[in-house]
C-alpha cells in the first residue's frame, strides 16, 4: 500500500510575500497615525480628548472593512477613499468632520491592506515614517502630515500582496462595499464644497480682504432684529464704525423701518435669502435672492450689490444666479458661532483669536431671520470686540471699504 507523503516546504517567494505583506501593513498603520498627527495640528482639534476621537474613528472605519480587503477591486476603492479623505481633511477645522473623515480613511486604509500582518517586522519597519511623522507634527506642518500619509496610502496598496479567491459570492458583495464607501466618500466631499467658506469649487465667495493693510470687516446676519439691530447700531457708532449687515428678506417686510435707518446711517447691507432655510438652495433658479431685492427696494429704493449664503450653502447654480444679478458672494475667515454662545467673553475671544489684517467677521444681530429673537449675549460682546479689535490696531470697516467695488447697485 503507497502512502502519501506531505511535506512543508519553504518557497523564497513566500518570504518575499511576507515580506511585501509586513511593509505594506507598517505603511498603513503609520499612515493613521500620519492622519491622526494632522489632525492634532490644528488649534480647533488638539484637546486630548479630541485626539482620542479622531484615533477610535480611525479604528472604527478599518474594523469595518478588515476581513473585506485586500481583493484588487478593494483596494483600488480603498485607495480612492482613503486619498480624497485625507485630502479634504485640510478643508475643514471641525471635530465632527475630522471623525467622519478618520472613519472613512480607516475604512479606506482597511481596505486597501486587509486584515494586518503581525509580528515585530512590522514595528522595525514603521519606526521610519513614523519618526519623520513626529517631526513634522512639532513642526507644526499640517500640509506635510497630509502628503506623507497619502504617500504611505499609496504604498501600501503597491506592496500588499494577496491571492485573489475564486469567483463567488463575494464578487457581489465586494461591489457593494466600494460602491457605499465611494459614494459616501463622494457625498461629503459635495458637503464641503457646498458648505466651506474657503472652499471654492462650487462657486466659492469672497472670504478676505487684503492682507496688508490694518483694516478689518465687521458684518451682521440674520436681521433686522428689533430688539438688537439698533442697540448695536448705537454702540458703532459711538466707536466711530460702520458695519455691513446682511439681512433676510421677509424679516425686511416685517420690519422695513431698521432696514431704512441703517441706510440712513450709512451702514452697509447685504442679501442674506429671503426664508434662510435650509433647503430652498438646493434650487437651481434660486429665486430667494430676487424676493430679497424686491425687499430692500421697498425698503430703501435701491438694492445691494453683495449676497452671503445662509449657513455658507451653495451651488454652482447659486453662484451663477448671483453673478448674473451683477453681485458678489460674500463670506467670512471669522467667526465665534456667537448663534450657539451663552458667554460674551468666549464669543469675543474667538473673534479676536481668528481676526488678522483683511479679515470679513461675522457676528449675528438676528437668528435665522426672527424679528424677535434674543440677541443680548451679542450687545455684550460687541464692546469687546472693537475693544480688542482697537488694541491689535485693527480698524473695522464697511465691506465695500475693505473688498472695494459699489456696496448697492440699482434694483431689477
Amino acid at each position: 500500500m503507497q502512502g502519501t507523503v506531505s511535506a512543508e516546504v519553504t518557497h523564497p517567494a513566500g518570504l518575499a510575500l511576507t515580506r511585501r505583506s509586513a511593509f505594506a501593513s507598517a505603511a498603513a498603520l503609520t499612515a493613521g497615525v500620519g492622519f491622526a498627527l494632522a489632525v492634532d495640528t490644528r488649534q480647533t482639534t488638539r484637546a486630548f480628548v479630541d485626539l482620542i476621537l479622531v484615533v477610535i474613528a480611525l479604528i472604527t472605519g478599518a474594523v469595518v472593512a478588515r476581513g473585506a480587503g485586500g481583493r484588487f477591486p478593494l483596494r483600488v476603492a480603498g485607495s480612492i477613499v482613503a486619498l480624497i479623505a485625507i485630502w479634504l481633511l485640510p478643508q475643514r477645522a471641525d471635530v465632527p468632520s475630522a471623525l467622519i473623515l478618520g472613519v472613512l480613511f480607516g475604512a479606506g486604509v482597511g481596505l486597501v491592506a486587509g486584515p494586518l500582518e503581525k509580528g515585530a517586522a512590522i514595528g522595525r519597519v514603521a519606526i521610519g515614517p513614523v519618526v519623520v511623522l513626529v517631526v513634522a507634527r512639532f513642526t507644526g506642518s499640517e500640509d506635510a502630515l497630509v502628503a506623507i500619509s497619502a504617500v504611505l496610502v499609496i504604498a501600501a496598496a503597491q506592496l500588499v500582496e494577496r491571492p485573489e479567491p475564486p469567483p463567488s459570492r463575494r464578487r457581489g458583495r465586494t461591489g457593494v462595499t466600494a460602491t457605499v464607501l465611494i459614494m459616501s466618500t463622494v457625498g461629503f466631499a459635495m458637503y464641503v464644497g457646498a458648505e466651506t467658506p474657503s472652499v471654492h469649487w462650487f462657486g466659492g465667495g469672497i472670504t478676505h480682504g487684503p492682507t496688508s493693510g490694518n483694516e478689518v470687516a465687521l458684518t451682521f446676519d440674520d436681521g433686522p432684529n428689533l430688539t438688537a439691530t439698533m442697540p448695536i447700531v448705537r454702540i458703532l457708532d459711538a466707536a466711530g464704525v460702520k458695519a455691513t449687515f446682511f439681512e433676510v428678506g421677509h424679516a425686511i417686510d416685517k420690519v422695513p423701518n431698521i432696514t431704512h435707518t441703517l441706510y440712513v446711517d450709512g451702514e452697509g447691507l447685504g442679501n442674506h435669502s429671503f426664508h434662510h432655510d435650509q433647503w430652498r438652495w438646493l434650487d437651481p433658479r434660486y429665486p430667494e435672492l430676487d424676493r430679497t431685492q424686491d425687499a430692500f427696494q421697498k425698503a430703501i429704493g435701491i438694492c445691494p450689490a453683495f449676497y452671503r449664503p445662509p449657513h455658507g450653502d451653495r451651488t454652482p447654480f447659486v453662484a451663477h444666479v448671483v453673478n448674473s444679478h451683477h453681485m458678489r458672494m460674500v463670506l467670512w475667515d471669522d467667526s465665534a458661532g456667537d448663534w450657539a454662545e451663552k458667554d460674551p467673553n468666549v464669543i469675543a475671544q474667538r473673534i479676536l483669536h481668528a481676526a488678522h489684517p483683511g479679515s470679513i467677521i461675522v457676528l449675528h444681530d438676528g437668528l435665522n431671520g426672527n424679528p424677535f429673537a434674543n440677541r443680548t449675549v451679542l450687545l455684550r460682546a460687541l464692546p469687546i470686540i472693537l475693544k480688542g479689535l482697537h488694541a491689535r490696531h485693527l480698524v473695522p470697516v464697511r465691506l465695500d471699504k475693505l473688498i472695494g467695488g459699489p456696496a448697492f447697485i440699482p434694483c431689477r
